[in-house]
């Protein structure tokens, strides 16, 4: 099922379609244990080839992470 997420930072690049991979499923979460997951995960893409573009946090932990695929196409770990 495809959802629309609101983010307060402004678009960096130009995308046919934004994809946000979710790795800690539906809320509520345990915000610790979210930004582990999360953290995982971007490991796991950078190794593949992305680039971490930034953090993005909430009261204090790890909201998002923007990232880049190889080709520049701009994505969201959350």
């Amino acid at each position: 099922m495809a959802e629309c997420v609101t983010v307060p930072e402004p678009k960096t690049a130009k995308n046919r379609m934004h994809i946000d991979i979710r790795v800690a499923g539906e809320p509520p979460w345990n915000m610790a244990e979210r930004e582990r997951l999360i953290r995982v995960k971007v490991a796991e893409l950078m190794q593949a080839g992305a680039t971490a573009v930034r953090e993005e946090s909430y009261d204090g932990t790890v909201g998002h992470v923007v990232m880049l695929d190889p080709e520049g196409n701009e994505f969201c770990v959350a």
